[in-house]
C-alpha cells in the first residue's frame, strides 16, 4: 500500500518518480522494513491521513464512528484496518491538499462578440 512522505533532513532523497528535499511530500510505495528504517532514523515522517473508527474500541483516542487524523507506519496501519478497527477516508487532510490551480475567468459575452466580430485576414 502506498503512503506519503514528507523528508525531514537537508538531503535529496531520490526515488523512481525523482528526487524530493527536505520538507517536500512525495508517494511510495515502501515495505514496512524499509519505511521503518527510514522513519526512525529521522530521514522521512509518514504523511497524517484521515481515518475512521469502524470497530467497537476507541483507537488513538477517537470514538467509534469518528475520524482522526495520524501517520501510521504502514504495519501498523495494515493492523488496524485487518482487524476491523479503522478504514481510510477521503485523501489527505486539508492542510495538505495541493493549493487549487488558479481559475481562469470565463470571456464575457461582449468579449467573445469583439472576437468574433473580427475580420479574417
Amino acid at each position: 500500500m502506498t503512503n506519503k512522505y514528507r523528508v525531514l533532513l537537508p538531503l535529496l532523497v531520490s526515488t523512481e518518480a525523482g528526487a524530493y528535499a527536505q520538507g517536500e511530500i512525495f508517494e511510495k510505495d515502501f515495505t514496512e522494513d524499509e519505511e521503518r528504517t527510514n522513519v526512525e532514523s529521522g530521514l522521512l515522517e509518514s504523511v497524517p491521513r484521515r481515518y475512521k473508527v469502524i470497530g467497537e474500541s476507541v483507537v488513538h483516542d477517537t470514538a467509534p464512528g469518528d475520524t482522526f487524523e495520524a501517520g501510521l507506519l504502514l504495519g501498523n496501519e495494515a493492523q488496524l484496518i485487518a482487524s476491523g478497527n479503522i478504514q481510510r477516508v477521503g485523501g489527505p487532510p486539508p492542510e495538505l491538499d495541493p493549493e487549487p490551480e488558479p481559475v481562469k475567468p470565463k470571456p464575457t459575452k461582449k468579449a467573445a462578440a469583439k472576437r468574433s466580430a473580427k475580420p479574417k485576414e
